[in-house]
């Protein structure tokens, strides 16, 4: 096994990914919107969804196990054909997310797609000429 390693099995990885969503389902109470509702003005606390986010899976990884597992998700990791499949579960996942959640109304639409890499893209084609209006030489005047 490589000195580096931190995952025996791609189910390992596959359970620190359910204990990531986990602590973003926690993580909603920070966050949480607050109404008075009924008559009575009831308080009722809406916790919003959390987008899962492959940053913030390596970044909670890392502070709660001071251990980097970026590696994992890069495709020149010598751990790539091993762990693939529940890299590539993980990333679809992620973004199957936070295409609803935008698609929902929950996420802005704009961050949501460039977090799952796609790229809004506008063309703007200018056309142009240059025009040079025929000045006498003033070194030949006479």
């Amino acid at each position: 096994m490589h000195p580096t390693r931190i995952f025996k099995t791609a189910d390992e990885l596959l359970n620190a990914w359910k204990d990531y969503k986990q602590h973003l389902d926690d993580e909603a109470r920070k966050w949480a919107k607050v109404q008075y509702v009924g008559k009575d003005g009831i308080r009722v606390e809406d916790y919003p969804p959390m987008p899962y986010d492959l940053s913030g899976f390596v970044s909670w990884y890392y502070n709660k196990y001071n251990r980097s597992i970026h590696h994992y998700f890069e495709q020149t990791s010598i751990y790539e054909e091993e762990f693939w499949g529940i890299v590539t579960h993980i990333k679809n996942e992620r973004d199957a997310s936070i295409k609803t959640g935008t698609l929902l109304g929950f996420y802005n639409a704009s961050m949501g797609n460039r977090i799952v890499g796609l790229k809004e893209q506008s063309e703007t084609e200018l056309k142009g000429t240059l025009n040079i209006p025929n000045i006498p030489d003033i070194g030949n005047r006479q």
